[in-house]
């Protein structure tokens, strides 16, 4: 459990941030702030850049930054821009400021005038990540189940107060304040930070697990429809294994010269699905090498889905009313023979592979059914679909789809198969061909949903995307993450506004990293025109105003407790429950839990939320987080490291920002509305954020009409959603802060 900063920020009042007209309607800029070089890359106090206060472009917590360049400064390049920041080998021997060649600051200009803009939550320090690296190496073990709260449910740790009331002990937790009877020894009271309870051992045989040979399944789930037989040029000539070249040319049996005027012949033309076997039998070899323990099975799809499986034997064809049939997709894939080891298969399957053609239309829906189901009968196994069309054939069709009906009823069924993966440990990834249109919206979800990845890749270099995949094993199933926190504190983005919120995570890996973010309940001693303004500001951004529960700055508390339960299941099939407790200090100062602020936990959590909004069609939400914590991270950029960290969040998040600006604006101008007018909430309208007060009845009426249309535009979205965002998403979805720091320090 890591902290978005060192301090618990208990604002009194949750401010807000404008964007004008102009800089939302503007591509995401990647301004550089100004550095101090008097502050080295280790410094652990980090100071606002004087330049930016200076220059007016903070004003306490009121500020107005824009994120368009100031007009008057001369554009900084978009290569290396971080490179500047460094002093000059040749004038080492200079003073910082001799010495600089920092580019002048991109301060902002302030809103123009009479500029219409959209008003969001000031981005804040308040966020908690957890990470599963560790989950399975559990220390301070305890057996029989945790003491709990009877209220809140949360558990006796080590933080916990055991108090004697006459004969019994009792327990005031500290989350919630409930009374709670308990009968301990000392010896059952924790003493650690972190412990894990065994809730049950695992099972007298297993499959596969981390004290056994890993024996867990893979499942390549591979497209062989027609599109598989587009070709591109690769410089030089080659002979490719499994081509069949030499079957045709049997055929000229003049020996007449084939090649078409003018066509190069110093280029050898590789079809998607060469690149496809090629890059498929380099894994088994790999295996093989590495992990002969391992079952490997194949499934191919065109117009019927093909259940290859280790090669041994003969090949189970699914065709026609079959592929529409899902109760006889499971019990075709329940029935499959486990295969044998690669060390035995390898051979065999090889010579499945390089013995695939290309024809027919995409049975991918049903093929995924039965190659997850085929994969369930292993926990911790994957599934690996590369495909290069859209599903257009049999469950799952998501080809012409009309309505957003059509378009559900296929949701569903990719749903269904998310669930059953996540129930039985299995993560499906998900591969498409670079150039083409899958609606990876909902292939993407499953690959989210399941712990799996999602990456469109170019078919000669689906080699190094099959390794990445593989490299990243499941470690844990059923993973379920319960967040909680003091109850002056609430979970945002749940709806009941709790302080606890539960997270069924499913499969792990020891890269899964996710996030929670918590405000602080608003205090009941407010005037009433003050808490309806802040009600309504708070309402726009998801947030309520309910002074339900105790007050923080009313009961004066000096640090707040945190906790988070892990509940999963290990490959070997243990359940156990990893309980981590810690406190934090609290401040009412925004600028000291921004010195102390985590950047990489701050980037994960704004990527990763602005870009399940992304999928979700709330393009402008999505945005609007994304420039809040851009502007958070600028403010706060004092140094080398933190300048790093500042751009490898700016390059992530741009990359969906931009591509979500640009099918705004193409939204905009097929439906004759202004930029701005776009998914408008009805707070917006109520605050007079959007709508000014001297608009007449008509506008305010077309207003409420473009309300009404909202989650329908957002229906048509996730419908619509190109793969080009999609794909930017789901990568997005998955960072960690872990990679995030690995690539500053690179």
């Amino acid at each position: 459990m890591e902290f978005g900063s060192k301090y618990v920020y208990a604002y009194l009042d949750s401010s807000e941030e404008e964007v004008s007209e102009e800089e939302f309607s503007n591509v995401y800029d990647d301004c550089v702030p100004e550095i101090s070089h008097d502050l080295d890359s280790s410094s652990s106090r980090r100071k606002p850049p004087k330049a930016l206060k200076s220059r007016g472009a903070c004003e306490d917590d009121r500020e107005r930054c824009t994120l368009s360049e100031s007009k008057e400064l001369e554009p900084v390049p978009k290569i290396h821009k971080w490179m500047q920041m460094l002093p000059s080998k040749q004038s080492s021997s200079k003073s910082p400021a001799e010495s600089s060649s920092v580019p002048p600051p991109c301060v902002p200009p302030l809103k123009p005038r009479g500029s219409r803009v959209k008003k969001w939550r000031r981005a804040d320090t308040n966020v908690v990540a957890i990470k599963f690296d560790q989950l399975t190496s559990p220390s301070n073990m305890h057996t029989g189940d945790p003491v709990t709260c009877t209220d809140c449910k949360a558990m006796l740790s080590h933080i916990s107060k055991i108090t004697k009331d006459g004969e019994n002990q009792v327990w005031i937790c500290e989350y919630c304040g409930t009374s709670n009877p308990v009968d301990l020894v000392s010896e059952e009271i924790p003493a650690e930070a972190d412990v894990t309870y065994m809730i049950e051992p695992a099972p007298a045989t297993t499959a596969s697990g981390r004290s056994g040979k890993d024996e867990s399944l893979v499942v390549f789930c591979v497209d062989v429809s027609g599109s598989m037989c587009v070709s591109q040029e690769v410089p030089g000539t080659m002979r490719l294994k499994g081509n069949h070249s030499d079957r045709f040319n049997s055929l000229n049996t003049h020996g007449e010269n084939q090649w078409l005027h003018g066509q190069r012949r110093d280029v050898t033309y590789v079809t998607r699905l060469q690149g496809l076997q090629a890059a498929v039998d380099s894994q088994l070899q790999e295996l093989a090498k590495e992990h002969p323990n391992r079952r490997v099975a194949l499934v191919t799809f065109n117009s019927e889905v093909t259940v290859v499986g280790d090669g041994s034997g003969i090949p189970l064809t699914i065709a026609g009313e079959k592929l529409n049939s899902e109760d006889e997709l499971m019990r075709i894939g329940s029935e499959v023979m486990l295969p044998t080891s690669i060390a035995n298969s390898r051979d065999t399957l090889g010579k499945q592979i390089f013995d695939l053609e290309e024809g027919g239309q995409t049975a991918l829906g049903p093929a995924l059914l039965v190659s997850t189901v085929i994969a369930c009968q292993v926990p911790g196994s994957k599934v690996i679909i590369c495909t290069d069309g859209m599903a257009n054939t049999g469950l799952g069709n998501l080809d012409n789809l009309v309505t957003t009906e059509d378009f559900e009823v296929a949701s569903v069924f990719y749903q269904k198969v998310s669930t059953i993966a996540k129930s039985k440990g299995v993560s499906v990834s998900i591969l498409t061909i670079a150039g083409t249109e899958c609606r990876l919206v909902e292939l993407g979800r499953v690959a989210s949903q399941t712990g799996g990845q999602v990456n469109t890749v170019d078919p000669l270099k689906l080699t190094q995307e099959f390794g990445n995949i593989l490299a990243d094993p499941v470690i844990a199933t059923r993973v379920v993450a319960t967040f909680l926190v003091h109850k002056g504190l609430y979970i945002r983005n749940d709806a009941s506004k709790s302080s606890r919120a539960v997270k069924e995570v499913g499969n792990v890996s020891k890269g899964t990293e996710i996030t929670f973010e918590y405000g602080v309940r608003r205090t009941s001693s407010k005037s009433s025109a003050s808490t309806t303004a802040a009600g309504n500001s708070e309402a726009a951004a998801g947030v309520s105003s309910s002074a339900s529960g105790s007050e923080l700055v009313q009961d004066q508390l000096d640090e707040l407790p945190f906790q988070v339960h892990i509940s999963y299941i290990d490959l070997e099939g243990a359940k156990a429950v990893r309980v981590l407790t810690q406190t934090k200090p609290i401040t009412k100062e925004r600028k000291q839990a921004e010195m102390y602020m985590n950047m990489p936990i701050l980037s994960t959590h704004a990527i990763q939320k602005s870009s399940v909004m992304a999928v979700e069609g709330d393009y402008t939400p999505s945005r609007l987080n994304a420039y809040m914590y851009q502007r958070l991270f600028y403010r706060n950029v004092s140094d080398l490291k933190t300048m790093n960290q500042y751009s490898v969040y700016n390059k992530r998040s741009s990359s969906l920002s931009n591509k979500l600006l640009h099918e705004q604006k193409t939204e905009a101008q097929s439906s004759g509305l202004e930029l701005c007018d776009l998914d408008v909430e009805e707070s917006e309208m109520h605050t007079g954020d959007t709508v000014d007060a001297g608009k007449t009845k008509e506008t305010g009426s077309k207003m409420l009409k473009l309300f009404k249309n909202s989650s329908t535009a957002r229906a048509k979205r996730r419908m619509n959603c190109p793969d080009a965002v999609a794909r930017i998403a789901f990568v997005n979805a998955s960072s960690s802060s872990r990679a995030m720091e690995d690539d500053s320090d690179d």
